[in-house]
């Protein structure tokens, strides 16, 4: 972990490095060369600036206030009108004004055109900002005298109601006691004496009829002037409340804009710092000039995307790209005559093997693999493995084999300078075959008149042999006994239900067996770069497969080769050897 973290940071200090170089080392290095002179002309030049952009802005005041001059006898119409004029110019100012980084970059070239045109573009949407504030405040006092004139014309009017209701409400309560007074009257002189005749009882009636009325027009006038009351003391109360706002309300109020020349203030402040000789002052104008903060900002990103983009990538062939290779067909060697006989298992590997020689049989063995032979057998030499592929046997070391002959004659076999390497018998019956790379070919039992037939089989369309990188494949056919080595042994077992391996473990394989590639069975290990992404396999079948057990066993540090070596081994692989 440290050691990625610190691969890591000198890798991003290496960046930061390469893009000061890259952008501003050869311009710092000439400023820094040609001294004061050049720190008071861009004082100069920015003073200039200055002064140019502090009379656009008094023009620019003046202007507003021939705006506030003319609002303040405005209608509300024209006040609208003139708010979205003041909002579209504003639009406008704010969308051609330069981005902060391309401000800052214009200050720091002191670009006279672009600092003027930029501070010329701010003062316009300060303009507008103070424009459409100042409108705002006139509409709103317009608005709010509106509202005050309307209140004060509702409350005379519901005033004037009141005042017409109160004369009405009492002569309208004093004929109610009055009818009152009337009935109550009538009714203590006749009915307390029993003498109600049938014309009194009318008059009783009519009496009754005419307190009832008199009495409701009285509360129905009460009602209405009690209700004309309180709605003028509400009134009242909103029409107070809303002078005082009025009062309050300035509507369009004079004032003047920010400056806007603060930065080019500070600027001129620190060249002239610089010109006197102040290291400090010069190192901060240095790293302002040269925009070290963004610097190290886009150093920070391209380091981002160096360490990300790995990931990314295996991300993207694991679930992408591995899927849909692994959907296309597997290889399958066509064998003439069949090939369809079972090979039988071999026995487990071992450092050494006696290989005993029938009647009508011979050995061919390399020589670093010929440990010890009889006496009495016949010996030579066979310059190659087999006549039609002398370019194969050159590369894979199968030249200048021994052959040995004798009935009953016992070699063994064994690997003389390799201390890794184990050897095992592979017996191909008549009609058997098995596609193997020579390069795993220690030796090589034969019928004296049926030398081992081999031959090749190309496959320059198919996808799965593009991605094992190898095109062409060898077939060995029987009879034949094939001694075969390998680092740290040899396994021969059934497909069954088929197998999945390592690239660089695969020796042969059954020629009746379909060979590809799979995805890795693991996503962690290959995400973090332990595992490759595509590893061999053959699919379901009855026939054999031949793997190594530890194929880089004894080379160097144990790991694939690279540069020219690897180079050479990546082709012979290609050509199946």
């Amino acid at each position: 972990m440290f050691g990625w973290l610190g691969g890591k940071a000198l890798l991003y200090v290496l960046i930061v490095l390469a893009i000061l170089a890259a952008t501003i080392l050869v311009p710092w290095i000439k400023a820094e060369w040609t001294g004061p002179s050049a720190h008071l002309e861009r004082a100069e030049r920015l003073e200039a600036v200055r002064a140019e952009v502090e009379a656009a802005q008094d023009e620019a005041t003046r202007r507003l206030s021939a705006t506030g001059e003319a609002a303040r006898t405005a209608g509300i119409v024209e006040i609208n009108r003139a708010l979205a004029t003041a909002r579209q110019a504003r639009a406008a100012a704010i969308a051609q004004r330069r981005s902060g980084f391309a401000q800052t970059a214009s200050i720091v070239r002191v670009d006279t055109d672009a600092i003027i045109a930029d501070r010329q573009r701010e003062v316009e949407i300060a303009i507008r900002e103070r424009e459409i504030a100042g409108l705002r405040a006139a509409r709103d006092r317009l608005e709010q005298g509106a509202s005050l004139a309307s209140l004060n014309a509702g409350l005379q009017r519901r005033l004037t109601q009141a005042r017409q209701l109160e004369p009405e409400s009492a002569r309208a309560r004093a004929s109610c006691r009055l009818a009152s007074d009337r009935l109550e009257e009538f009714e203590e002189r006749w009915l307390v004496r029993g003498t109600l005749g049938l014309y009194r009882r009318g008059r009783l009636l009519e009496l009754r009829q005419e307190q009832r009325s008199r009495c409701a027009e009285a509360n129905r006038l009460t009602t209405l002037f009690q209700t004309e009351r309180a709605a003028v003391a509400r009134l009242n109360r909103q029409r107070i409340e809303a002078e005082r706002v009025y009062r309050q309300s300035r509507g369009w109020a004079e004032g003047t804009i920010g400056s806007v020349t603060g930065e080019i203030d500070r600027r001129i402040a620190a060249e002239r710092t610089a010109a006197n000789g102040s290291l400090r002052a010069k190192a901060g104008l240095w790293a302002e000039r040269v925009q070290l903060a963004s610097v190290l900002k886009t150093a920070a990103i391209v380091l981002l995307v160096i360490v990300l983009t790995p990931y990314l990538v295996r991300l993207f062939c694991y679930y992408v790209l591995a899927p849909a290779a692994m959907r296309r067909a597997a290889i399958r060697i066509a064998v003439p005559g069949g090939g369809g006989v079972a090979i039988p298992l071999s026995e487990r590997s071992t450092t050494s093997v006696a290989v005993r020689l029938s009647a009508g049989e011979e050995l061919l063995v390399r020589q670093d693999y010929l440990q010890s032979t009889s006496h009495a057998g016949a010996k030579d030499t066979q310059f190659f493995l087999h006549r039609r592929y002398p370019l194969t046997s050159l590369a894979t070391g199968l030249t200048f084999l021994t052959r040995i002959r004798g009935d009953g004659e016992v070699t063994t076999i064994s690997a003389v300078r390799d201390p890794f390497a184990e050897v095992t018998i592979l017996t191909l019956p008549e009609g058997g075959s098995c596609v193997l790379q020579p390069r795993a070919l220690a030796a090589v039992v034969q019928p004296t008149d049926q030398p081992l037939r081999v031959s090749s089989h190309w496959r320059l369309f198919s996808l799965n042999a593009w991605l094992t990188l190898q095109l062409r494949y060898f077939v060995f056919h029987g009879p034949a006994r094939l001694v075969i080595k390998g680092g740290r042994g040899v396994r021969v077992e059934r497909a069954e239900r088929g197998r999945v391996f390592g690239q660089h473990q695969l020796v042969g394989f059954s020629a009746d067996l379909a060979y590809s590639v799979t995805r890795n069975e693991t996503f962690c290990p290959y995400f973090l770069g332990r595992e490759q992404l595509l590893k061999d396999q053959v699919e379901e079948g009855a026939g054999v497969l031949i793997v190594e057990e530890a194929p880089l066993a004894g080379r160097g540090n144990g790991e694939v080769k690279t540069g020219l070596e690897g180079m050479v081994d990546a082709g012979m692989k290609v050509f199946g050897m």
